[in-house]
C-alpha cells in the first residue's frame, strides 16, 4: 500500500542524507512525498543516487540537483514534489528522474510544501505564530484566532475552538445562545448552531478574564492557485495555503478542511501546528 505522509520527522532523520555543504548552501529541487516498493526494489530498498551513492527513500527527504531517483520495477512508485515541475511520479515506464535545479524565490505553491516538511521535522526557525490573548492575570489564549474577525464558509463541518489558560470552570456563549458552563478548554460549534453572517464565541474564566472572537461567514473561499492544485497531496497544501491569507483570518476555515481529511499524522501536525498559532507564509 502507498505509503503516504505519514510520519513526523525529527531533523536528525534528514542529517544522513544531507552534506554539510548542502545543508549551509543548497536548497532542495524536491522531497519524496510517499514511495511503495516492488520486487527488487522492495529487495534492494534504495531509489537515489547521489554523487555515486545509492539511498535508501525517507518520506518527506529532500532531493538535490545532481540526484537521480530511480526504481528497478515498473511496478514501484516514488511521488515527488519538485520545485518548478509540481508532482511527478516515478513508475511505469518512466523509471528514472534525473532532478535538476533548485527552489526559486517564485514558486510559492513549493514554498508552501517547505513549511510544511519544516513543522513536521521540528526544524522550523520561523517566527510565525501568533496567539490571541485576553486581558487580565492569567489570560485566556486562543492560538489559532486572530483579532479581528475570522473568516469561515457556510458548510456542514463543524468549527473546533481550543484554548489555553485562564481558571476553570468557564463560560462558553456562542452567538446569540445560551452561556454553558463547562471545565474543558475546547468547544466544538456544530454547523447549525451559526447563524447569520457574523457571530461572536465568549469565554469566561472563574475569574471573569473574558476573551471574546468574531466569525464573518464568507460566501466562497479564495481562488486557489492551480500550482496549489497540482500538487501530491493538495489537500493539505490547498489548507496550509488558505491558513496564511489575511494574515490568518482563514486559520479556522482551513483546520475545518485538514479535519475533513482522511486522518494520518500529516493531517494531525498541521492541525497541531495551526492550533499553536501557526501563521503560514504566503503572498
Amino acid at each position: 500500500m502507498l505509503r503516504l505522509l505519514v510520519v513526523l520527522l525529527t531533523a536528525l532523520s534528514f542529517a544522513a542524507d544531507i552534506t554539510p555543504a548542502q545543508a549551509q548552501d543548497v536548497r532542495p529541487a524536491g522531497y519524496i512525498m510517499a514511495y511503495e516498493l516492488k520486487g527488487v526494489d522492495a529487495e534492494k530498498r534504495t531509489v537515489v543516487v547521489r554523487k555515486g551513492a545509492e539511498l535508501a527513500p525517507k518520506l518527506l527527504m529532500p532531493v538535490y540537483d545532481g540526484d537521480s531517483v530511480f526504481i528497478r520495477d515498473e511496478e514501484s512508485r516514488v511521488v515527488l514534489s519538485l520545485a518548478g515541475e509540481g508532482s511527478l511520479i516515478v513508475t511505469g515506464k518512466l523509471m528514472r528522474k534525473d532532478v535538476t535545479g533548485e527552489m526559486a524565490s517564485g514558486d510559492d505553491s513549493f514554498s508552501i510544501i517547505e513549511q510544511i516538511v519544516s513543522i513536521l521535522i521540528g526544524d522550523s526557525e520561523d517566527d510565525s505564530f501568533s496567539v490571541l490573548v485576553s486581558k487580565g492575570g492569567d489570560a485566556i489564549k486562543v492560538p489559532l484566532a486572530v483579532r479581528g474577525r475570522n473568516y469561515i464558509i457556510r458548510s456542514a463541518e463543524p468549527v473546533h475552538l481550543a484554548w489555553t489558560g485562564g481558571e476553570g470552570p468557564f463560560t462558553v456563549k456562542i452567538g446569540d445562545g445560551k452561556p454553558v458552563a463547562q471545565d474543558t478548554r475546547e468547544v466544538t460549534i456544530a454547523a447549525d448552531a451559526i447563524s447569520g453572517s457574523r457571530f461572536a464565541v465568549t469565554i469566561t474564566d472563574a475569574r471573569k478574564n473574558r476573551l471574546r472572537i468574531a466569525f464573518e461567514l464568507r460566501k466562497a473561499l479564495p481562488n486557489v492557485p492551480d500550482k496549489i492544485k497540482a500538487r501530491e497531496n493538495q489537500g493539505e497544501v490547498a489548507a496550509v495555503w488558505l491558513a496564511g491569507r489575511d494574515n490568518g483570518a482563514w486559520r479556522f476555515e482551513a483546520l475545518r478542511q485538514l479535519r475533513a481529511l482522511p486522518r494520518n499524522e500529516m493531517t494531525a501536525g498541521l492541525i497541531a501546528a495551526l492550533e499553536k498559532g501557526w501563521l503560514p507564509r504566503v503572498r
